[in-house]
């Protein structure tokens, strides 16, 4: 389609389509705007599974027109652990490895190019984002986490997922993890502890009691950690106003897609 302002082929924005897993381990995934050449962002869901809300958003905000969507839909019985990356069970494999796995098919099967992804997560997904960028950072090329419930910390003595001791790897504390732009989101009403946000004793003690207040340390703490590495701290924390633990709020109310538009595009 010609845009007649400027005699340049343009390409509506398409709505995201559902595509079933190839393989038993893979999880299905929504996709919108699948093009070879384009930049692919991968958005993780949170613990209501809403992956096709998520690829919606996105698909529809003229952003990410010419953005790959790949929203995944990590199913509660395969990947019930999936925000800590944990096997569900002997014999399963991990939610990193399944999207390791999803990515792979679907460059095969789209031509796409995921070698270096954008990487966004909101709630349980920005806890899987986060530790998917410290496992595998040769993945992602930038990294948004919105509202995570709690964070994996730099630290080797805390044993995983609080820290990294008998982690699967300690990219956390290596150049790589500490290279990828990253932003840290969350609302600035994001204070309520219920029954959604854990209140472990160890993350207690070393995160505090809410999504606000977690992120913050996270945040200074890998700044902290990349400073101490002799690495310009390139992690930021951007505090919505007046938004709460809403995914649909924070898009309406906190323009929260134009929010992850300026931390990875």
């Amino acid at each position: 389609m010609l845009d007649p302002a400027t005699s340049v082929c343009v390409h509506p924005p398409a709505g995201p389509l559902f595509h079933p897993a190839s393989g038993s381990d893979l999880p299905d995934c929504f996709l919108a705007n699948v093009r070879p050449g384009n930049r692919v962002l991968v958005a993780i869901h949170g613990v209501s599974r809403n992956a096709a809300e998520i690829a919606a958003r996105f698909a529809a905000d003229p952003a990410y027109r010419e953005v790959t969507i790949i929203a995944p839909l990590f199913d509660r019985k395969q990947f019930g652990k999936y925000q800590q990356m944990i096997a569900e069970r002997p014999g399963s494999i991990p939610a990193d490895q399944a999207l390791l796995g999803l990515l792979a098919s679907l460059e095969r099967s789209h031509g796409l190019d995921c070698g270096k992804v954008l990487l966004f997560g909101f709630s349980g997904g920005a806890q899987m984002a986060h530790r998917f960028a410290m496992f595998h950072p040769a993945k992602v090329k930038r990294l948004c986490v919105v509202s995570a419930g709690w964070y994996t910390l730099p630290n080797t003595k805390l044993s995983y997922p609080y820290g990294l001791a008998d982690a699967p790897s300690h990219a956390a504390i290596g150049s790589e993890f500490l290279e990828i732009p990253t932003v840290v989101m969350v609302g600035s009403r994001d204070t309520r502890v219920d029954h959604s946000v854990r209140q472990d004793p160890q993350i207690i003690q070393h995160q505090g009691r809410n999504r606000l207040r977690r992120a913050r340390v996270w945040v200074k703490m890998m700044q902290v950690r990349a400073a101490s590495c002799g690495h310009e701290p390139d992690i930021h924390l951007v505090t919505v106003p007046d938004v709460s633990h809403d995914f649909g709020q924070s898009v309406k109310e906190g323009n929260l897609m134009g929010l992850v538009a300026e931390a990875l595009l």
